[in-house]
């Protein structure tokens, strides 16, 4: 009766045992990634898809994975309401980032529906205030632009060397940053 209960024992206790798995594991890979974003600032750091993705699900654009899509690399997220308003069609703006390689952001862009006209102004301050923040996280000062946003200004410039453009349209606020470097067919 002890032996067959010994085999039994030893048989699940080497039945539990697994080869130790090759290499770093998932929570190691995705600490040394936090580590390397963490040390990147400025541009490097908004047109990061991890970085750029990330700060935009703070702000509840909840975007899709960076990843293939027509001829590109592609991540949008929202619409989302941006102001309060009794309008059965409030203000939202949306995310998106777009590029040709999947490890770096060509273009990223803020495009806010205007479609409550009576609160197109606070929207537009609001979202003065959203891109400040966005970019804040990657320390780069939108200042320069802050007030071009929340007036609903068409501008283009530089924006601490990357190009911005600010288009304004009767039902549409679009801002755009587009890294430098990136070639023309990816910032479509």
């Amino acid at each position: 009766m002890r032996l067959p209960a010994a085999l039994l024992l030893a048989v699940a206790l080497t039945a539990g045992c697994k080869p130790a798995p090759s290499g770093p594991t998932l929570q190691a890979k995705e600490a040394a990634r936090a580590g390397e974003v963490a040390k990147l600032t400025g541009w490097d750091r908004a047109f990061t898809p991890d970085a750029a993705l990330g700060a935009a699900n703070q702000f509840g654009f909840r975007p899709t994975p960076y990843a293939a899509a027509e001829g590109a690399y592609r991540s949008s997220g929202g619409p989302v309401m941006i102001s309060s308003s009794g309008s059965a069609k409030p203000n939202r703006i949306a995310f998106a980032a777009s590029g040709k390689a999947a490890d770096k952001i060509d273009t990223i862009a803020f495009d806010l529906s205007i479609t409550d006209a009576p609160g197109a102004g606070d929207a537009q301050a609001r979202m003065a205030d959203l891109v400040r923040d966005f970019l804040f996280q990657s320390k780069i000062d939108a200042k320069p632009i802050h007030d071009a946003i929340a007036e609903g200004k068409s501008a283009k410039g530089a924006l601490s060397g990357t190009p911005y453009a600010i288009e304004k349209t009767a039902d549409q606020l679009l801002v755009t940053f587009t890294r430098t470097g990136a070639s023309a067919p990816a910032n479509s």
